[in-house]
């Protein structure tokens, strides 16, 4: 019997075992055609034709119709915890389910290939991309994805357009815009709050139109305040205090200066890290769509996840103690603190989310050697609970300052050490010692390949060497020169926020891992 002749009028005259089957086969289909998707309809193929199609909504009305037969009869229902029962269980609470809608198709041909590649598509360079839309109406992020998936299939460059009526000339569909209905009735508390406040397009101001957010926050109403913003902070106790990233005036005209703070506010690890990542995205989205009324290009997106780190500037000189894993935590912050006996050391707090909230914990302390002996750091440590201490190194790791940027290929190069040089520890050495060193480094680098630490960062990163020599005689290396006997490594920088840093002239220097101490 199939799962779709199942009804509660015919299920009292089917047998225990074959309910058991139509139960197993249930929890089958919803597992492979369902569970954690928007699809509607599930089709079985057997040589080329379908056999079976179910929608999703009876699919759990058949799964509670055999529920129900077997415990009238006392039998026993296998696994009652499936995803497909508790998907039944939310839609009884709820009484409606959204997956049990079809899906409704916007507009067709929504984005369609056209151009020679239509009629050439072998001897054609390019794929001319059509959305039938006008050009600020489409997220940046549904641009890309849709290029993206258009370059993996043809293995060409994809030109994007943007026209209402779509194209003229023949063309390929590719996408439909389709309503697709949410599997579960949940009741998102962030959707309901509207805390991402959606675009609207207003008027421009000229750009040099002067702004000031205090006094426009403080005229403006609840309702003004909601058109001005383009995120809304429901955790924040003052309603008014609540409306982030203001752009608009009170009367909605856009204004340059405010949308650009906005934008600055929002890459802020301070002000947009605390917002969640969908909720960050949509409110880079509507404020780049501002941008482009202004005819200028948005900043480029940075997410504000983890790897976006508060930038930490450890001292060679410290000693260390370590309070909690640093692994647990997505950022930190550094202050400084006074001991009992009036001494100063710094306190590295750790920033992470529990249960919704973001928290901050004593990570580390960290104590200047000019000031503190090694016994009294390591007592102090142990007098707090630490778990871990380490002794102030004597001199800091290699480093490099960055002389040349590869920006194609996503490198960087400098010279670690010239001979007869001052380093940043105040000393020199020569040719010979260099040389050892460079023997040194690179033995050990191929046995622990993570030793290429950023500056001031504290974290340690693979970064693959690709160059690493000691010229005999004055080399030329680009515009730069790097002199006969010094040391010259060039890396690739594999981690994007780091190159962001790098990038921006943030980031000017490398530590190399691998401590050194003076003789």
């Amino acid at each position: 019997m199939k799962i779709e002749e199942l009804t509660p009028e015919n299920a009292p005259e089917i047998s225990i075992a074959d309910l058991l089957d139509l139960r197993y086969r249930a929890t089958q289909i919803y597992n492979s055609k369902f569970a954690g998707t928007q699809a509607t309809v599930a089709k079985f193929m057997k040589s080329g034709r379908v056999i079976s199609a179910i929608e999703r909504g009876d699919l759990l009305t058949k799964n509670q119709i055999i529920i129900r037969e077997l415990r009238r009869r006392g039998g026993q229902i296998t696994e009652p915890s499936q995803p497909i029962d508790r998907e039944a269980y939310k839609k009884s609470l709820a009484g409606f389910d959204p997956g049990d809608l079809p899906s409704i198709t916007v507009v067709k041909s929504f984005a369609a290939i056209h151009g020679d590649f239509v009629g050439k598509p072998k001897t054609t360079d390019l794929v001319n991309l059509n959305f039938r839309c006008g050009d600020d109406e489409m997220g940046e992020p549904i641009v890309a994805d849709v290029i993206a998936a258009i370059h993996k299939a043809t293995a060409k460059d994809v030109v994007c357009e943007f026209a209402i009526g779509g194209p003229e000339d023949e063309h390929i569909p590719i996408y439909d815009l389709v309503l697709v209905p949410r599997l579960a009735a949940s009741k998102n508390k962030a959707a309901i709050q509207e805390r991402s406040i959606p675009f609207e397009a207003t008027e421009i101001l000229p750009m040099m139109e002067k702004w000031n957010e205090a006094k426009a926050r403080k005229e403006m109403k609840i309702p003004e305040l909601r058109r001005a913003a383009a995120w809304r902070d429901d955790k924040t106790p003052f309603e008014k205090m609540q409306y982030k990233l203001i752009h608009h005036r009170k009367d909605g005209k856009v204004i340059y200066r405010a949308l650009t703070k906005a934008m600055a506010d929002l890459t802020d690890e301070r002000k947009g890290g605390r917002m969640p990542a969908d909720e960050h995205r949509a409110a880079y989205d509507h404020l780049a769509r501002h941008y482009r009324q202004f005819e200028k290009d948005p900043p480029p997106y940075k997410t504000n996840k983890a790897d976006r780190r508060t930038i930490l500037k450890p001292y060679p000189s410290e000693h260390a103690c370590r309070m909690r894993e640093p692994g647990i935590y997505t950022g930190f912050s550094r202050i400084e603190r006074t001991s009992a006996e009036g001494k100063k050391y710094a306190v590295i707090y750790g920033i992470r989310t529990i249960d919704g909230k973001r928290v901050s914990e004593e990570q580390a302390f960290r104590y200047p050697k000019s000031s503190w002996t090694e016994a009294e750091a390591k007592a102090h440590c142990k007098s707090h609970g630490g778990l871990e201490f380490e002794p102030a190194i004597e001199k800091a790791d290699f480093e490099f300052k960055i002389m040349k940027v590869d920006q194609e290929k996503q490198m960087v190069g400098g010279i670690v050490y010239e001979p007869e040089a001052v380093d940043t520890q105040g000393e020199y050495t020569d040719a010979k010692e260099i040389e050892s060193a460079q023997e040194a480094f690179m033995q050990k680098y191929s046995e622990d390949t993570k030793r290429i630490m950023v500056q001031h960062m504290g974290q340690t990163y693979h970064f693959p060497i690709i160059e690493s020599f000691i010229p005999e005689k004055e080399t030329q290396k680009g515009t730069d020169k790097i002199p006969a006997g010094a040391w010259w490594i060039m890396v690739k920088v594999t981690a994007p926020y780091i190159w962001d840093e790098i990038k921006a002239g943030r980031l000017t220097g490398f530590s190399m891992g691998g401590r050194a101490s003076n003789a």
